[in-house]
């Protein structure tokens, strides 16, 4: 392994030039086709059961499909082949909370921070204000909102959440 910080879009070109079901994947996801995707994905996982990228890119094929409870097997599946796979526990956090399952979240989106191999944390920080929110935990989520704008300066998503947040807790004069 290099000493190079981890990049997911690197990770993600090295596959698809070694791998034309990944790359098919890939095509499907891009033009909003993710049932087709989901069995490219399929077909590249049966040639390699071991890839978290992989089995991370079927999950979100699942995900946009529909397949919520899918995209978690999968989001664990890549874990297991990968501990350090920080996209696959902010994924499986998301994947969580939309299946009402907050309580799970936390955990696992703490521990995409930490992840070696993700190179988005201000997405976890997103799920993470997502996650406080759903708390009632205002300043909680403002806060990770705000650390997701630190993180990735520009991120529109993070600025606007940031900035809905703290209109509200000024208009609902929360101190939390």
């Amino acid at each position: 392994m290099s000493n190079e910080p981890f990049s997911l879009d690197t990770a993600i070109e090295e596959r698809a030039v070694v791998d034309a079901d990944f790359q098919t994947g890939l095509d499907w996801q891009q033009t909003g086709h993710p049932e087709e995707a989901a069995e490219a994905f399929k077909r590249a996982l049966d040639a390699d059961p071991d890839s978290a990228l992989i089995w991370t890119f079927y999950a979100w094929a699942l995900a946009a499909s529909g397949d919520s409870h899918g995209a978690i097997a999968a989001c664990r599946r890549a874990i297991a082949c990968d501990a350090e796979w920080g996209q696959a526990w902010n994924d499986l956090g998301e994947y969580l909370m939309d299946t009402g399952r907050e309580s799970e979240a936390l955990f696992v989106i703490r521990r995409a921070l930490k992840s070696r191999h993700f190179d988005a944390p201000h997405l976890a920080q997103m799920n993470l204000a997502r996650y406080y929110l759903h708390q009632g935990s205002m300043r909680r989520a403002l806060a990770a909102a705000r650390q997701a704008e630190q993180l990735a300066p520009g991120f529109r998503p993070a600025e606007k959440l940031a900035r809905w947040i703290d209109e509200r807790m000024r208009e609902w004069n929360i101190r939390d």
